[in-house]
């Protein structure tokens, strides 16, 4: 540990939360500021400034509302919503945080625009318009890998499951640095532009704005970026040949110069944290474990409550069982499970006591010393645990069905608290650009 502030202190390493893990990484400053450097080149997604953007975006949206306002075009209260107070005001600046668990470690770019002059304006354009998309969307929508699975069989029940069947996933590349900004209408398209265009931020102390996509940062970038291209995480399935996937693929390809497709096509692919297999016909889906990530959980040494630990080894194998389609996956999912707590800190006796808790709960029943060591017991477990909704799911419908009791309700009333619910990854195709 010491070693580690000494490194800090002297400003050759950098320490930063990761993407999507949410575990700190230390990574050589230099190489940071080089592959930071690299993804802007890269994009050419930002331009710099030779002063601070600030007012000016100030002014560019004080006349911009006021002016929608005169026209009666939006009540006073929306006008209320989206203007913040010129002393509230702050420049956003952009970060970069690692994603560790792809080659090479690359960086993903955020902007922190909490108090930007366009920020009330993006909020009250996502609460407006993401309802209506998940609405639509919802048939098409995978929450998480629970829900693949479920469709997955039901497919796979249903006979379209075939010995020539291909699985398919493609992956949109920097899909929010590079989404397309001319995309709304009349009044929403105003309001829209003013967020999209006066992106403006600080890095490095130099001022910049970025010209091409959204913010990773801004509420209402992921509601266009979905209404668009639909997130940036696809799977299907396909009984045509792989000339026929690729030539549509690639016809996909064309469809913007900004959005490029990056294909998995066979009869297995990864897809959010399942590892989708079609075995001469038959489904299998065990854990995906991504080959760059760090066996990091939360350490059995930290202040953390005693049922923060019981929860993260009851989700790890709940997961076990719900993804593995057979005995034998399930037993190497929970040896390399038990590694990865133990390489944590968490005494065996602490993981042997909740697998011994799940087993009692679903198998005494069955048996008077509740064991898993048959198939048929495997697969009474794993059915009554996929039918067990998982936490995203309920999420889910909580807030639709808080927003169904609502739509008579004056819109003024929903808070900003319940739209950051309904923001739970509603399109769980994974932001794993």
């Amino acid at each position: 540990m010491k070693s580690i502030q000494h490194r800090l202190k002297k400003g050759t390493y950098i320490l930063r939360e990761t993407d999507k893990s949410g575990i700190f990484h230390i990574g050589n400053l230099a190489d940071y500021e080089k592959k930071a450097e690299a993804y802007r080149q890269k994009t050419g997604a930002y331009i710099e400034f030779d002063s601070n953007p600030l007012w000016s975006v100030f002014d560019k949206v004080t006349l911009l509302l006021n002016d929608l306002r005169s026209k009666k075009n939006i009540l006073s209260w929306q006008l209320d919503k989206m203007m913040l107070k010129r002393e509230k005001v702050q420049l956003a600046y952009l970060y970069f945080i690692p994603k560790p668990h792809k080659a090479g470690t690359p960086l993903r770019p955020i902007v922190s625009s909490m108090h930007m002059p366009t920020t009330g304006i993006s909020k009250f354009l996502d609460k407006l318009i993401r309802p209506i998309f998940d609405k639509h969307a919802r048939s098409t929508t995978i929450i998480d890998g629970v829900d693949s699975i479920h469709r997955l069989e039901a497919y796979t029940t249903n006979g379209y499951l075939k010995l020539k069947t291909y699985l398919c996933t493609f992956d949109i590349t920097d899909l929010y640095t590079m989404l397309p900004q001319e995309e709304s209408l009349d009044i929403i398209r105003k309001l829209a532009l003013i967020v999209i265009k006066e992106n403006v931020f600080v890095y490095e102390k130099k001022f910049y704005r970025q010209v091409i996509g959204g913010a990773m940062g801004s509420a209402f970038t992921l509601t266009l970026a979905n209404i668009f291209i639909y997130v940036d995480d696809i799977f299907f399935t396909s009984n045509d040949s792989l000339e026929s996937i690729g030539q549509m693929l690639d016809e996909a390809n064309q469809f913007h110069p900004n959005i490029k497709l990056v294909r998995q096509i066979g009869r297995s692919v990864s897809f959010l944290d399942v590892f989708i297999q079609n075995s001469n016909g038959a489904l299998k889906t065990p854990v995906y474990h991504k080959e760059a990530a760090e066996p990091y959980v939360v350490p059995f040494r930290s202040d953390h409550p005693d049922h923060v630990f019981r929860n993260t080894v009851d989700t790890a194998i709940t997961r076990a069982v719900r993804y593995s389609t057979a005995l034998s996956q399930f037993e190497e999912e929970i040896r390399q499970m038990k590694l990865m707590f133990l390489y944590n800190g968490y005494p065996p006796r602490h993981i042997d006591r909740q697998l011994n808790t799940l087993f009692s709960k679903y198998l005494a029943k069955n048996s008077i010393l509740p064991m898993l060591n048959t198939s048929d017991n495997f697969g009474y477990l794993r059915h009554q645990l996929l039918t067990t909704t998982s936490y995203d799911q309920v999420t889910r419908k909580s807030t639709t069905n808080q927003n169904h009791e609502k739509k008579h309700a004056k819109s003024a009333s929903t808070t900003y608290r319940q739209q950051r619910i309904n923001n739970r990854k509603t399109s769980h195709h994974s932001s794993k650009a």
